[in-house]
């Protein structure tokens, strides 16, 4: 029987709810909106629901919920959503003529994915795509998924034990986290990407980076870039924009996107491996590999951007890359452009809560709070001109200066 106080607050809720996306404007379309129209959902469902089911329930799609995850990996690998995608239907024995794969298994996999409504089931062993499975064939997509399932799952799964081993400390050790327990490795996650033998996690690991903001706006269409980063004078004889370790460009390019009409010099860093599977950039974009734990990015420039780079690393070895991004910067000239989560010290939303589980799985590392930011960046020599906050429950923007 549901109380009276479960009651008001599933009550509460939906009319905050239905409120929110019954008003035509452009604020009940936006990112923010529709993230807190989600957030709202799920506390009408965790209103309605008794915790002894909610708890059974959520135990059971623990366990079953890899079996997707391995119909999905299963199905990308044989390039099952790439064929289903081609037509208006596909067999499954066509799908399994195809992919080399027995027809039997087909079905079952895709019973699973038909279920979840990943696939559309159009008959007796017929199937045909939705938004769901052309998303799901789809390059970027699909580096996601292979990058998830076959180097981020094993670590997670390895987890609980290593936090017993380790007496539940947290971890902050590259070189001893539960990614190394998982790969029976010593070396850092990136290290051990580059080693030839793992060459194809490497190019699944790229293409997933060129796509982890997911449908999520880019910071050029929703900061100041302007108005905050770009008055004044700008030094012609070098870069207005270095993309430190910037992976295949793909910042790089929604920025030039954003602003063509921005002249001077645009430079992208990284490892040398990855700047020759960057193969799609304009001209004007100059390509200088780096390590930046021991050397510096192209000196002078206006904007050092860096996304997603210090949240793969506790805070000793952040410092020791800001030392080199620093030695770069021309005081009262360059500007530190860190896009990254900012989590609330309360209230948390579970997408960069999740992150912060899955950096700590990966590379010993974390995202960080206002306070921690401000903690890492005092000690680096910087001083912070302002935290942004996106709308939705993306990556922020934190602009400092020397």
């Amino acid at each position: 029987m549901l109380s009276d106080t479960d009651r008001l607050e599933a009550l509460e809720a939906a009319q905050k709810l239905v409120a929110s996306l019954s008003e035509n404007s452009e604020s009940s379309r936006s990112e923010t909106n529709r993230v807190q129209a989600l957030q709202t959902a799920n506390n009408i469902i965790r209103s309605l629901e008794k915790p002894e089911d909610g708890l059974l329930k959520f135990a059971y799609s623990v366990m079953f919920q890899p079996t997707i995850w391995m119909a999905i990996r299963s199905c990308v690998h044989l390039n099952v959503f790439n064929i289903i995608s081609e037509k208006q239907a596909a067999s499954a024995r066509e799908i399994a003529e195809r992919s080399g794969a027995d027809e039997t298994l087909i079905r079952r996999l895709l019973r699973v994915l038909t279920s979840y409504g990943y696939v559309s089931e159009k008959g007796d062993g017929l199937y045909a795509a939705n938004k769901w499975t052309n998303h799901m064939s789809n390059r970027l997509t699909q580096g996601m998924i292979k990058f998830i399932y076959d180097l981020a799952m094993p670590p997670i799964t390895a987890g609980p034990n290593f936090f017993k081993e380790t007496k539940f400390q947290n971890p902050i050790d590259p070189r001893n986290g539960t990614f190394q327990k998982a790969f029976k490795s010593d070396i850092p996650i990136f290290p051990w990407l580059a080693l030839p033998e793992n060459k194809e996690h490497w190019d699944d690991a790229n293409t997933f980076f060129e796509g982890d903001r997911g449908s999520r706006p880019s910071w050029v269409t929703w900061f100041p870039v302007k108005d905050k980063l770009l008055g004044g004078t700008v030094d012609d004889r070098a870069p207005l924009l270095v993309d430190v370790a910037g992976g295949r460009g793909h910042d790089l390019l929604e920025f030039l996107e954003q602003f063509p009409s921005e002249t001077g010099k645009f430079v992208l860093q990284d490892q040398r491996q990855v700047l020759d599977s960057a193969t799609n950039l304009p001209d004007k974009v100059e390509k200088h590999a780096i390590n930046f734990f021991l050397e510096s990015p192209v000196a002078g420039a206006k904007i050092y951007f860096m996304k997603f780079i210090m949240h793969d690393y506790a805070d000793p070895e952040c410092l020791g890359i800001l030392k080199n991004v620093t030695s770069s910067m021309k005081k009262g000239y360059s500007y530190l452009v860190i896009n990254d989560f900012i989590l609330p010290d309360t209230g948390c939303p579970l997408l960069p809560a999740e992150w912060d589980l899955m950096m700590m799985t990966l590379m010993s590392a974390m995202e960080r709070t206002e306070s921690q930011w401000r903690n890492l960046l005092n000690k680096a020599g910087l001083t912070i001109e302002g935290m942004y906050q996106p709308p939705g429950d993306g990556q922020g923007i934190i602009v400092a200066t020397l």
